[in-house]
């Protein structure tokens, strides 16, 4: 109990003397909403994402994934507003905002899949719209506030398959993501799914876990939390 309350007081200490950096990840931005390819949890009005992002500006600096784990990780105090900005999949509606982004001089982790790139899956029947590794390569060239990570080998949730299978996608997910620029070793778990063997088997293999929870980052405690930016009306 005394232990208990220990940590207690040491966690409400540390968040009195550090802001909170703020993770958050978006999918889809256009100006249509097509069933077909989109699901509307998932997807923002491309003037309504710019306003979210301008608002969150006046309260945040947009720093880098990278540079936002350094931070958790060294600084003692830290009473400045952060925020990191993140996109999943890798849909082609991207375009939409990047070289507004760049304008904005903010930066951005794509977390996408290989599968995805290669054209060789999608998520269901019917489902397109996602970029290619050529047009991967072509954005990478084109912004160099871009930078990429994993989301998985092809979608599938880290806590529906096999250890023995999720180490080897993950493995052959991180091989090919060597050959892009700008390539950073962080695994956004696809939908949030996640289990204590996961987490162990990209530590192991050099990867930093990325989760979907809603909270805010204190200090690194071995991943990095992430809360939705999809929908909402700032």
């Amino acid at each position: 109990m005394i232990l208990d309350l220990y940590h207690k007081i040491k966690q409400k200490c540390t968040k009195l003397r550090l802001q909170p950096i703020r993770v958050f990840c978006f999918h889809q931005v256009s100006n249509t909403f097509d069933a077909s390819t989109m699901y509307p949890s998932d997807w923002t009005q491309i003037e309504q994402f710019e306003r979210n992002i301008l608002r969150l500006k006046e309260q945040y600096e947009f720093i880098s994934l990278e540079e936002a784990i350094q931070k958790l990780k060294h600084d003692i105090y830290r009473t400045e507003k952060y925020a990191v900005l993140t996109a999943d999949d890798g849909w082609a509606s991207l375009k939409n905002i990047l070289s507004w982004l760049a304008e904005q001089q903010i930066p951005i982790t794509l977390f996408v899949n290989p599968a995805y790139l290669r054209g060789e899956e999608t998520r269901e029947n019917g489902m397109n719209g996602l970029l290619s590794a050529e047009d991967l390569d072509a954005l990478l060239l084109s912004y160099p506030n871009i930078t990429i990570a994993s989301h998985g080998w092809n979608h599938t949730l880290a806590a529906d398959v096999e250890t023995v299978d999720f180490m080897d996608a993950t493995i052959k997910s991180k091989d090919y993501f060597m050959q892009f620029k700008n390539n950073i070793p962080f695994y956004a778990y696809p939908c949030g799914r996640y289990t204590k063997e996961t987490d162990a088997i990209l530590r192991r293999v050099g990867l930093v876990p990325v989760y979907m929870d809603g909270n805010k980052n204190y200090r690194y405690d071995g991943g990095i939390h992430r809360e939705l930016l999809d929908g909402l009306r700032l």
